[in-house]
Formats: C-alpha cells, structure tokens, sequence
C-alpha cells in the first residue's frame, strides 16, 4: 500500500502544482481601469484616423494622377489639331501661290499679246505714214 500511496502522491502533485499555478496567475491579472479603457479608444482612434488619412491621400494621389492624365491627352489632342491647321493653311497657301503664278503668267501673256499688236499697229501707222510722205 505504501507503494501505490507514494505513486498516487507522484501522479498528484504535478497535477496539484499545475492548478495552484493556474489560479495563482489568473489571480494576478489586473482588471483594465478607466485610464487604461480611455487610452484603448484613444489608440483605436488614432489607428482609425490614420487609416482614413491614407485612404484620403490614396484618393488625392488617383486623382491627381487621372487629370494629369486628361491633361497629357488634352494637349495631344490640340497638338494634332494644330498640326493639322497649319497643314490646311500651308496647302491653301500653296494652292494660292500656283493660282497667282497661273494669272500671273496669263497676264504676262496677254501683255506681251497686246504689245505686239501695238507693236505691229504702230508698224503699219508708221508704214503708211512714210508712205504718203514719199508721195
């Protein structure tokens, strides 16, 4: 009987050990006071402000990243409308140039046309004139 009394003691003792030390540290845990309550809600406000400021700063970053973007493709858009505007204005100042060239050339032509009438006119005026001079 001594034998199993001391083997029951063996398997008991860490048994009771281990519940003296549960109960000694669950007694030793504080109960959260007001001061300690008030400073959790601070950090979770904190936390919470945080949060909402790099969402907020997430948001401006999209934003400003987007009419950045409509900028760029704004001013393509009126490169290429002045690109072409001034190819239009170039062609029509060139159609204008040949269209020039051409009346200009036509006048040239109808000039040297009437010069040579004159010419022969004042040819045969001169002609007829020696003519009757000579009679």
């Amino acid at each position: 009987m001594k034998k199993s009394l001391v083997a029951l003691l063996k398997g008991i003792v860490p048994i009771i050990f281990a519940l003296i030390l549960v109960v000694a540290v669950s007694g030793c845990q504080k109960e959260e006071g007001a001061m300690e309550k008030a400073g959790e809600q601070i950090d979770q406000s904190v936390e919470a402000v945080k949060e909402g400021a790099e969402t907020t700063v997430d948001a401006a970053k999209d934003t400003v990243q987007k009419a950045g973007e409509t900028v760029k493709e704004t001013a393509e858009t009126t490169v290429d409308a002045a690109k072409d505007t001034v190819q239009r204005a170039g062609e029509t100042v060139k159609e204008t140039a040949e269209t020039t060239v051409d009346a200009a050339k036509d006048t040239a032509q109808k000039a040297g046309e009437a010069v040579k009438e004159g010419a022969e006119t004042t040819v045969d005026t001169v002609g007829q004139a020696a003519e009757k001079a000579v009679k």
